[in-house]
């Protein structure tokens, strides 16, 4: 099971004790369920104190998405993800996150770009076996930009596609050169904020998504 820091990062994303999908999703991209383990119903339901009914929807639910599978005698498993899983969801991304930075780079104040500096800072000094704290930092800067966002519909799809992306890449490593792209890329996304630099920002924005999920689709490739 992860740490407590890591459920800190959930509880900021959600501040409702959530539903059982978000609850699943979670353990998912806590590892307490992992690629290949069986998802018994009634031991959910159990866990989560709730009936049959709402684990079923669930599970359904995440399957769709391509997070579950279900298998003809065992039931449902957690999904071996596959590239196509992650790449949709950098596609969303991309799509989403331009749109929820552009009403930040025209309302902010002092106060946030400070929080994503010194989360910057947070970040410099991660190593490659701090891999959950850097994916709990990498967030929260993101979450810090679009949480005041008023369309409230867009930012509870964005906070969906990325508890999708913790949880496709719960098990897998991160390179110290990739932790020190990935402060690279934020500097120079905060550097365009501050001169409300709306172009400059979008496409730091972009960049950073995409190396992103380049970097963790080859990840999710090598281990096809």
């Amino acid at each position: 099971m992860a740490n407590n820091t890591q459920y800190s990062l959930f509880s900021r994303l959600f501040s409702e004790p959530g539903s059982v999908y978000t609850r699943l999703l979670e353990d998912i991209a806590q590892r307490v369920f992992v690629s290949g383990d069986r998802l018994v119903t009634t031991a959910l339901a159990q866990r989560y104190d709730t009936s049959i009914n709402p684990v079923r929807e669930a599970l359904k639910q995440l399957q769709g998405e391509g997070l579950v599978s279900f298998q003809r005698n065992s039931g449902a498993r957690v999904m071996h993800f596959e590239y196509s899983t992650m790449r949709d969801v950098y596609e969303l991304l991309q799509l989403l996150e331009p749109y929820l930075l552009d009403w930040f780079i025209e309302e902010h104040t002092e106060a946030p770009l400070a929080r994503l500096e010194a989360l910057l800072e947070e970040m410099k000094a991660l190593t490659a076996k701090d891999v959950d704290q850097f994916k709990e930092l990498d967030t929260l800067f993101h979450w810090e930009m679009y949480r005041h966002h008023y369309n409230r519909d867009v930012v509870d799809l964005w906070k969906r596609q990325r508890l999708r992306l913790l949880a496709l890449h719960a098990n897998m490593p991160i390179s110290d050169s990739r932790i020190q792209a990935a402060i690279d890329e934020h500097k120079a996304i905060i550097a365009p904020l501050r001169q409300r630099d709306k172009p400059s920002a979008r496409a730091a924005l972009v960049q950073h998504i995409h190396n992103g999920g380049d970097y963790w689709s080859r990840q999710v490739t090598s281990r096809l």
